[in-house]
């Protein structure tokens, strides 16, 4: 019986005990400052305000029931999709803290599935500007996945930051994104 009890207490120590992959701070994409830049050009600028997820707050997804996959200095979600556009429109030079018009987003959902075969990144936002216009993405990134965990989930870890990257290209090309920073 106690050898039970030994193994049982490994088993939750090891499970208790596995290593956190923190996602990649985020880097800005040619793409997406390309797509921003020809808005600049149309002197249409905004600031951001603040992005929720609905009162979930999460800044972490568990892979595999094994290891959880989270944002650095342990972020939100939502925050961390912020900073990604915040520092894309600063690059594109489309970001004025002083301008009236303020974009917001709630992060509906987000999932990161590591099934071998089928592993991708999902997120469904909605974004809303301060003068009324507002629209959805849903937008998937997938890649390739691994049998073992330890591997699968290092995959999860750095597959996220061209996921949001994919999110923000997608956001920005959307046909009605100018109208938000009008």
């Amino acid at each position: 019986m106690s050898h039970l009890k030994t193994g049982f207490v490994l088993l939750v120590a090891l499970m208790a005990t596995g290593c956190a992959n923190k996602v990649h701070t985020y880097a800005t994409s040619t793409e997406n400052t390309i797509s921003l830049r020809a808005l600049e050009k149309e002197g249409l600028q905004s600031k951001l305000g603040s992005f929720t997820d609905s009162g979930k707050n999460e800044s972490k997804v568990m892979c595999r029931l094994s290891s959880p996959v989270g944002t650095p200095e342990g972020r939100t979600f939502a925050t961390y999709i912020r900073d990604a556009l915040l520092a894309e429109m600063v690059v594109a030079d489309i970001y004025d803290e002083q301008s009236e018009t303020v974009v917001t987003a709630n992060l509906n959902d987000i999932y990161g599935s590591t099934v071998l075969g089928n592993a991708y990144w999902e997120f469904d936002i909605t974004l809303e500007s301060s003068n009324g216009e507002q629209f959805q993405v849903v937008s998937r990134y997938d890649y390739e996945s691994s049998y073992l965990a330890t591997s699968a989930c290092s995959e999860m870890q750095r597959s996220f930051v061209p996921a949001v990257q994919k999110l923000n290209s997608e956001i920005f090309t959307h046909p009605e994104f100018p109208a938000l920073l009008k």
